[in-house]
């Protein structure tokens, strides 16, 4: 059973860091075309990236390795690493309905309307919370290998 668990916990955390880099370097990629009706699509996509791709590759994350977590005799949830994990979670399912979405709808309203400053200023801040959120996601990947404390 572990295995299996350690399987999906793995593959889910792949899809998630793999998604979020992915995303911003298809972002940073089709911004520089200038193709502002592309810009606009990618941005009304990704209003529905967080409910059908990150937050089900989130709770994957989260079930597996809470049941890595009880299936251990060696490791608890008051281990620093498995609560960065949380961490990242909880930071995540915060930021996807209080800055990606909203930011991501602006993006979209903003090309729509023909308003470049206004998409650029809003795609900046979706690129440094998405910044955040990877880090977090790596930093709490690099405390679950070597697992400290």
């Amino acid at each position: 059973m572990r295995e299996v668990l350690l399987s999906i916990h793995i593959i889910a955390v792949a899809l998630w860091l793999g998604g979020s880099v992915m995303n911003g370097v298809i972002n940073a990629k089709l911004a520089a075309t200038g193709d502002v009706a592309a810009n606009a699509r990618l941005a009304r996509v990704e209003t529905t990236l967080g409910q059908q791709f990150y937050m089900p590759a989130a709770i994957l994350t989260l079930l597996s390795g809470v049941g890595l977590v009880l299936l251990s005799d060696a490791w608890t949830f008051g281990e620093v690493w498995v609560s960065v994990g949380f961490l990242s979670i909880i930071v995540a399912a915060v930021l996807g309905p209080v800055k990606f979405l909203p930011l991501s709808r602006e993006i979209a309203e903003a090309y729509e309307a023909g308003d470049g400053a206004r998409a650029a200023t809003a795609s900046s801040q979706i690129a440094m919370w998405s910044t955040v959120n990877t880090l977090l996601i790596v930093v709490a990947l690099v405390l679950m290998v070597y697992k400290p404390g």
